[in-house]
């Protein structure tokens, strides 16, 4: 289903995509070290549906969410050595199951690889770290055909500033009105729209509480990776 707000009418020159609860289904392993730093804390260990609201705006918020057992936080809220604390620990044990506990969602390896055939230049913009970010699109296969990816703390904006979407179409050497952005979040979609880009969404991924259909306005919403591929495929060639 979609609206047709900013309906694509060729197919783009570049995609970007975000990373967890849309390429991948990663929560696991990041609810598994997220996990081992509650009880190094001695806070409440979130159960895995409440985990699954916390994550999509960066590992700080995420433990921040931890530490105080909320989801509806500022950073400044939470105690700075307890969060520095909270994501030394982190990144170790991110770091050791960073090889295991996700799954690449049905169809994300097929269409991937058709959109790299015909010339569709493609780019990640998420707001995990880097340093995860990288390695992880290497786990899954994907980083032949990606021209670019960017972790969340590289610029000091994120998503839903723009900023981050265009860095990467720099890099690519696309425009932005001959790009879309691709994610599974509110902020993904709101990314794209203040980037004045198509947006296009997934209601299998991790939408941070919100819901897609009625808190943002996605140009599209699709429930599976299949139908991206199947519109990418039906439109004409950018002239």
């Amino acid at each position: 289903m979609w609206n047709q707000k900013m309906q694509l009418t060729h197919k783009p020159k570049a995609l970007l995509f975000d990373l967890d609860g849309t390429l991948a289904h990663t929560l696991p392993q990041l609810s598994i070290a997220a996990s081992k730093v509650a009880q190094k804390l001695g806070v409440d260990t979130p159960s895995a549906e409440l985990m699954a609201t916390y994550v999509g705006n960066g590992v700080a918020m995420l433990l921040g969410r931890i530490i105080l057992g909320r989801h509806d936080i500022t950073i400044d809220e939470v105690p700075e050595d307890k969060l520095k604390e909270a994501k030394a620990l982190f990144e170790v044990y991110y770091t050791e199951g960073l090889h295991e506990n996700f799954e690449v969602y049905a169809g994300v390896k097929e269409g991937i690889a058709y959109f790299h055939s015909i010339g569709i230049k493609l780019g990640v913009v998420t707001n995990k770290p880097h340093v995860f970010a990288e390695p992880l699109i290497k786990y899954m296969g994907l980083d032949k055909y990606m021209g670019a990816v960017l972790g969340g703390e590289v610029l000091s904006e994120r998503k839903p500033n723009p900023a981050p979407l265009y860095y990467v179409l720099e890099k690519l050497g696309v425009d932005a009105k001959d790009a879309a952005m691709v994610g599974d979040s509110i902020n993904d979609v709101r990314a794209g729209e203040n980037a004045s880009m198509p947006t296009i969404a997934f209601t299998y991924g991790y939408d941070g509480g919100y819901d897609l259909k009625t808190d943002c306005s996605p140009d599209y919403l699709f429930d599976s990776f299949v139908q991206l591929t199947e519109l990418i495929k039906s439109l004409p060639d950018a002239s």
